[in-house]
């Protein structure tokens, strides 16, 4: 469905580490920002999502936007504004 950078994959990784028993990394697409991702994370799946593993990170995204996410890049943009985000490219 989508790739991960070795940026992401990392950032993913460690907030996972600190998140205790949340296993599940919710992807949405922010409405006010195109290709902007807002990412939670989450213990358990919805009815209406959908789950993909990748690089054995498990992600949640609701079905209505999965669309966003195929063929695309998940990329993690460090910190340089004071606003760390999640961009899909």
């Amino acid at each position: 469905m989508f790739l991960l950078t070795e940026n992401a994959k990392t950032e993913l990784q460690n907030r996972l580490k600190l998140a205790d028993s949340k296993q599940f990394i919710r992807l949405q697409m922010r409405k006010s920002c195109f290709m902007k991702v807002k990412l939670t994370l989450e213990e358990t799946i919805q009815p209406n999502d959908a789950e993909i593993t990748n690089d054995e990170l498990h992600f949640i995204i609701d079905n209505g936007e999965c669309h966003y996410f195929n063929n695309k890049t998940l990329d993690f943009i460090p910190d340089t504004t004071g606003f760390m985000q999640f961009e899909i490219i």
